[in-house]
């Protein structure tokens, strides 16, 4: 299902069981797997990658390049980041798209920096600033985040 509302590229594959809500961005390139839903009013950059059962909520920004395995909940209003030094006509630019492994779970209103992977069944709390990858199997809170027991 795919509202009227959303504008998604003629080349994205979206498989017939996902959900994609209005004002959602959909750019060129994009494959997302069954099962999935996206959110309203979500950005999702060429190239990216939605694997099975994954759910974005309202308001997800993944720059192009992203990878997100299957069973990932990303919260409303996470932004990912792929430019280390963003900079208007940066001709220096290299794009370090986020991977975010099977089974994790992000916190709404997390920041996550370019090039960071959050790991295998990791937990990001909500509002948490991620400077670095996250292990499996970790919890990470605050600005920057950091491991919690």
């Amino acid at each position: 299902m795919i509202h009227k509302f959303a504008d998604v590229h003629e080349t994205a594959k979206i498989a017939e069981s996902a959900k994609v809500w209005a004002f959602t961005v959909i750019e060129r390139d994009v494959k997302i797997s069954a099962g999935s839903v996206i959110g309203s009013h979500c950005f999702i950059g060429a190239g990216s990658v939605i694997g099975q059962n994954v759910r974005l909520q309202t308001g997800v920004f993944l720059p192009r390049g992203s990878i997100v395995k299957d069973n990932v909940f990303i919260g409303p209003h996470v932004v990912c980041t792929d430019d280390k030094y963003p900079r208007a006509g940066n001709h220096g630019y290299e794009a370090r798209p986020p991977r975010i492994w099977a089974g994790a779970s992000i916190g709404a209103g997390a920041v996550i920096l370019p090039g960071v992977i959050i790991g295998r069944n990791a937990m990001v709390a909500a509002g948490a600033v991620v400077t670095h990858d996250v292990n499996a199997e970790d919890k990470v809170v605050g600005i920057p985040a950091r491991k919690v027991a």
